[in-house]
């Protein structure tokens, strides 16, 4: 724990609360100087007045040693993002897979009207073929 650090950060959250260092003083059941001291760091803080501190400052014990609050939801933990990942994938594959089943049916489906119409040429190649004989006899 850094000393300076939380001097600072403890100064900061009581001035921006609007207190006076006799006010946290009288909060904390110590003198004025007794509370200078520990903003001036003169005095070492003890966990308990640290967190009696944090307490009256309205934050935490975290906040002062570190400078910020720290939040304990910061955002989706590994798992939970490789959960939505992978359920994102499974939906995109399904999706995927959906379309691919309509593309392949068309497929099979020009495919014989390909057959049909390869069928009518030939119907009509003989037709034509039994016309020229017909004409020529």
């Amino acid at each position: 724990m850094d000393n300076n650090s939380v001097k600072k950060n403890i100064a900061v959250l009581r001035k921006r609360l609007g207190l006076t260092q006799q006010e946290m003083a009288e909060k904390l059941g110590i003198s004025r100087n007794a509370y200078r001291r520990i903003e001036s760091g003169e005095t070492a803080l003890v966990n308990d007045c640290l967190l009696r501190i944090a307490s009256i400052l309205d934050s935490t014990a975290d906040e002062l040693v570190l400078g910020y609050a720290p939040r304990e939801n910061d955002g989706p933990t590994l798992n939970e993002l490789r959960t939505r990942y992978l359920q994102e994938s499974a939906e995109k594959e399904r999706m995927y897979q959906e379309k691919i089943n309509v593309l392949e049916e068309t497929v099979r489906s020009h495919e014989k009207r390909i057959e049909l119409l390869e069928d009518l040429v030939k119907t009509k190649e003989e037709i034509i073929s039994m016309l020229k004989k017909e004409q020529q006899s």
